[in-house]
């Protein structure tokens, strides 16, 4: 009995990621433990990628100086229309408020839209020809952010997904926001 609940134990350890810290270990998140760092990660506090590659999860942060009070509308604002006119798009991107661990928030989402459908050409009598296959759907992108006043500096959850999205994939990245907790 014993080693079967020992056996068990150890098969469920690798399964799980610990958690990880930023801004002086003042907040954490947990990643899913196969997501893993990628090679090109850049100057950021954190950044995972999920094992297939079509999901990328980073966290930056914006200082805010000692005097300065964070205007989390104008930061979202800003960070949308960047993301906007990063994916050529002409309507801005929606921001929702809210919070995040009790902490002020914005979610602002980005993504490309989808290719209109074709209109189906009128028939036309002619001979028969071979059925042509259906063009693949291109992939699109999408950007969802979270951004929160974390009051001595913003925290920024940026995650970039290539659509359509597998719904294992954007349930883990909620997962991931909804882990940001402040530590004590």
């Amino acid at each position: 009995m014993r080693l079967n609940l020992l056996l068990a134990v150890m098969l469920v350890l690798p399964c799980q990621a610990g958690r990880e810290t930023i801004a002086d270990g003042r907040f954490s998140l947990e990643f899913p433990a196969a997501w893993k760092k990628p090679a090109d990660a850049g100057e950021v506090l954190i950044a995972r990628e999920n094992p297939e590659g079509t999901a990328l999860f980073v966290v930056t942060q914006i200082p805010v100086a000692a005097d300065a009070k964070v205007d989390l509308d104008a930061t979202a604002k800003s960070l949308a229309a960047a993301c906007a006119k990063g994916l050529a798009l002409k309507e801005p991107a929606k921001i929702d408020s809210g919070e995040v661990d009790g902490l002020r928030a914005r979610f602002i989402v980005v993504a490309t839209p989808k290719p209109a459908a074709a209109q189906p050409a009128a028939p036309q009598p002619a001979e028969p020809q071979p059925a042509a296959r259906p063009a693949a759907e291109p992939a699109g992108e999408a950007h969802f952010l979270v951004v929160i006043d974390a009051k001595t500096a913003v925290i920024l959850l940026q995650t970039t997904l290539a659509t359509p999205t597998a719904k294992k994939t954007s349930d883990a990245c909620l997962a991931i926001v909804k882990s940001f907790k402040r530590e004590p």
